[in-house]
Parts: C-alpha cells; structure tokens; sequence
C-alpha cells in the first residue's frame, strides 16, 4: 500500500491494544467503549480477549492507517 501523505511504501501490520480501541471525535476521561450514537467509530475487533485490527505504517512520516472494515 502506499502511503497516502507522502506516497512511499507502507508496511502491513496490526494494531493491538490492552482494551478496545475507537476513534472519536470528542476527548472523553474513563471512557473505555465507543458510543456509537456520537458517531464513534470501533477499530478492533475481539475485545474481549486480544484487540486487534488490520494497520499498515509509512516509517518515513511515522503514520498508520487502519481498515476499519476488515475484520479477523
């Protein structure tokens, strides 16, 4: 996949987290799952027991994109 901010190769990979992980648009404290009704978004997929999803990072401008519609 290349990159698309500075159009080099990206590296496939996963990304792993202690809990599950979300994007959202609003910084919340001592949140620990998405609200989907403010439009959060879940990224990983078995959260109960090791979350992960599908990543792939440019090491040249240190970012990650993530397909949240793939699931393992």
């Amino acid at each position: 996949m290349q990159c698309p901010f500075c159009g080099r190769e990206m590296e496939h990979g996963f990304l792993q987290s202690g809990r599950t992980a979300f994007f959202t648009t609003k910084r919340r404290r001592f949140l620990f799952w998405p609200d989907e009704q403010n439009g959060d978004v879940e990224l990983t997929q078995h959260n109960w027991t090791s979350p992960i999803a599908p990543a792939w990072i440019c090491r040249s401008c240190r970012k990650v994109v993530i397909d949240c519609e793939e699931t393992l």
